[in-house]
Formats: C-alpha cells, structure tokens, sequence
C-alpha cells in the first residue's frame, strides 16, 4: 500500500472520543501559552493521538438563557479562557495513547510550565467525551 493509500485510510477512521480540557490563563501569558500547546501538540501526536487542538474564547455574552463559560469559570476581563481537544479512535484509542507516554518524562517540565502560566488558584476543568450521534453532512 503506498503513502497515499495509508492517509486517505487514516483520514476516514472516525474521532469517536474526545477529551477536553477548559482553563483561564491571564491574557500576559498568551504568548508563553501558545509556545507550550505547540510543544503539547508535538508530544500528544509524537505518542499517536489523532489530533490535539486548542482554541480561544472568542465571545463572552450570554445569548438567551444560555451562560457564556467565561462566567460559569470565572474568567476575569484580564484572562483569556483556553479550551483543548485531544481527539482519539475511540476510548481504547485513549488507554493505548496512555501506554505509549507512560514513560516519557519529556512532558513533565512542560507540564510545570503550563501549570505557572495558567491564573493562579485555578482549576483546569476535563472530561472524556465518546460520540453518541454520527452527524453528516453530505446528501
């Protein structure tokens, strides 16, 4: 099978887990913060995740009876909240990905880092999430 065979195979196994971390970083550490989810990025796909992926707050109104998440953690106007998705195969996908970092130690100054970056006295917030409802777009 050639190269091309291979990803165009990988690109069609479904993500049918994910795992999501939310936390708030004050907005001075935005620079410091991209540079170690580019590195976290490296080492979730060194170790086989299908995909790591990160985002930014973007609004923070409410919309009708809906609460913006930078309410429901607390997010000051001087922090951005960081939401991570790590996407996996599937939840044994997750305990292989596991196995295989097990012992790598190369993540752990990373994690300090991290840890200092985000807003002191705060907490990460996560979950592991598998797919209930295949959702497609095509006619």
């Amino acid at each position: 099978m050639s190269n091309t065979s291979n990803s165009s195979f990988k690109d069609k196994i479904p993500n049918n887990h994910i795992e999501i971390f939310l936390y708030r970083a004050p907005k001075k550490n935005h620079d410091a913060m991209m540079e170690v989810n580019r590195k976290s990025r490296d080492f979730f796909m060194k170790h086989k995740a299908s995909n790591f992926e990160v985002f930014s707050l973007e609004d923070r109104a409410n919309i009708m009876e809906f609460v913006n998440l930078s309410k429901t953690i607390s997010a000051s106007e001087e922090e951005e909240v960081w939401l991570e998705i790590q996407s996996y195969r599937d939840a044994e996908h997750v305990k292989e990905f596991s196995k295989s970092m097990a012992g790598d130690t190369s993540m752990e100054p990373l994690y300090k880092e991290f840890m200092q970056l985000i807003t002191p006295g705060s907490v990460v917030s996560f979950g592991g999430f598998n797919k209930l409802v295949q959702v497609s777009f095509n006619s």
